[in-house]
Formats: C-alpha cells, structure tokens, sequence
C-alpha cells in the first residue's frame, strides 16, 4: 500500500509540474511536440545481484528500450518507456537474469544555440524480474530462472543529446535505478527476493522528434 501512495505522490508532482511549466511557457512556437527514442547499452549490477545467493552472481549485461513522449513546451517532456535487461552469471552456468521494465518518464531538456542538449530525465514503473534460483534455496539441487512478482522501479538519469539533423540526434546517458523488489515472491518456490535491485545504466540511441508549430 505504501508503494502504491508513493506511486500515486510521484504521478501527481509530476503532473502538478507539467501545469506549472505550461502556464509559465513563454508565447514562442513549439518546434517539436513529440519524441521517439530507441536505444541500448550496458546494466552493471548492483552488490546484491552480484553476490545473488551466493554462487549466482549477475556479471555486466546489456539493456535495450523504447520511449515515446509528448513535449508541453520545448524543454519539458512527459511519455511511456519499456526496458529489456539481460544479464549472465558468473561462472559455468547457463541461465540467465532478465527484468522487464514499463512505466512512465518525466524529462527536462536545457535547450540552447549549442548542437549538445543536456537533459535529466526521472523514470517510475513496473520491473517484473526472472532471475536464477536454486530450487529449493536451501538445498541448492535444482536451477531454474524464476518468475518473481513486479514490483514498483524507479530510476533517474542525465544525458546528452547531439542533433545531428534538425528533427533529432543521438544522445549517451547514464542511470541508478531502484527496482522495490524486497517482498517480491517466486512463482514456484514462493520465496522472497529479499533486498531491493539496485543497478546502473549507460545507454547510448537515437531520438526522433516529430510535429512543432509553423
């Protein structure tokens, strides 16, 4: 319940800050209303993951996304994202940990002469994680990748963006993201993660932007 009321708090400060920032937006015409971004990189995990149970540590894997947003004015940007992340164990295993992130994405831009546009971006969502577990943990006979139920995600990034045209470019940015996985439950076994996921992204991609007033 208390994830949910944060949930609802961030949604709301967000929208609160899209109001702000639409009433104080400055009469100049728009030249861009939406964005798409595709991108991929690299997941470094966090010491949790790495030390997962003991002999299933995740090592450095890779993520890949999409987002689309809509810009209330030139610099503010609210929209959705999903995220695919993979990443091995270490050691002569053969599974593998995946998490599957979606939610939704507040970014600012510093918008300016220069061809570089710095930005922050803040993202909120759902993670449904599958990592390797032994089955039963305790015994350590069996391995399996495990279903765990979602949980809430959060992440904040910086970035910068290099338009190499007038409707886009492409952008490098790095994340710390909090996946709340610590009561999350397998499907199987129905043990608890334990801990929340942390980890970090460096993600490099392309970004679209579409429409703008004449």
């Amino acid at each position: 319940m208390k994830k949910i009321k944060l949930l609802f708090a961030l949604a709301s400060i967000l929208l609160l800050a899209t109001s702000v920032m639409a009433q104080e937006e400055e009469k100049e015409a728009k030249w861009r209303n939406f964005e798409v971004s595709i991108n991929t990189g690299l997941t470094q995990p966090g010491d949790f993951l790495s030390h997962w149970q003991d002999t299933l540590g995740a090592k450095l894997g890779f993520n890949l996304a999409v987002s689309g947003g809509y810009y209330f004015n030139n610099s503010f940007c609210t929209g959705l994202y999903f995220t695919y992340t993979q990443m091995n164990i270490k050691g002569d295993w053969s599974r593998i940990f995946r998490m599957y992130d979606f939610g939704g994405y507040a970014k600012y831009a510093l918008v300016g002469e220069s061809n570089f546009e710095p930005y922050g971006k803040l993202s909120v969502g759902i993670n449904a994680p599958k990592y390797p577990t032994w089955i039963p943990p305790e015994a350590r006979n069996h391995l399996r990748e495990q279903s765990y139920t979602p949980g809430m995600s959060a992440a904040l990034y910086a970035g910068l963006l290099y338009y190499t045209s007038d409707n886009g470019g492409i952008f490098f940015e790095a994340g710390y993201h909090n996946d709340f996985l610590k009561d999350a439950r397998s499907d199987y076994a129905n043990t608890a993660i334990g801990e929340n996921v942390k980890y970090f992204e460096f993600r490099i991609g392309v970004t679209v932007f579409y429409g703008g007033e004449e």
